[in-house]
């Protein structure tokens, strides 16, 4: 009986390991997929920085470049954000391309916000694009660069959120 005993203790122990094992590897898992969401959302907020940057100096060549780079780039966001990408890099127009990225932008601020980066993004906003209807952009600089308006209004804009 004594035995028995025994082999009903062990292998009652050797069940709760099992489920703790299972336990922690869901909680790996968890960890896992958070670091992974975080890496893929620093790449997206990478590129769309650099979108942002050719547009603030005018320069629609390397928007759509930049553009090209970060839908190659987007991973599980793509749905989210390839139509507004993509309208950038397909054209050299480069008003056409800050209204794309008035789009992307509303976008990437709704990634953001979920947040999970490491990054701190600023919202800057300028009351004076579009004709005066106004829109906001993503910065990972506190200084106002304006990307609607590049060098004719390049500091047009102020910051309206910190994001962490």
């Amino acid at each position: 009986m004594k035995i028995k005993s025994i082999l009903a203790f062990a292998l009652a122990a050797m069940i709760m390991a099992a489920c703790g094992k299972t336990e922690k590897s869901s909680d790996e898992q968890t960890q896992t997929a958070a670091k992974e969401t975080n890496e893929a959302l620093k790449v997206v907020l990478t590129g769309y920085f650099e979108v942002k940057d050719a547009l603030v100096n005018d320069d629609a060549a390397k928007a759509k470049t930049a553009a090209t780079a970060l839908a190659a780039s987007t991973g599980n966001y793509a749905n989210t954000l390839n139509e507004y990408i993509l309208a950038i890099g397909e054209t050299d127009d480069i008003e056409a391309q800050r209204e794309a990225f008035e789009a992307l932008s509303i976008s990437v601020y709704d990634l953001a916000k979920e947040g999970g980066a490491g990054l701190t993004v600023y919202k800057q906003y300028c009351p004076m694009a579009f004709d005066d209807k106004g829109a906001f952009w993503l910065s990972s600089e506190k200084q106002v660069l304006n990307p609607y308006f590049g060098a004719s209004m390049l500091r047009c804009g102020s910051v309206q959120e910190t994001i962490n």
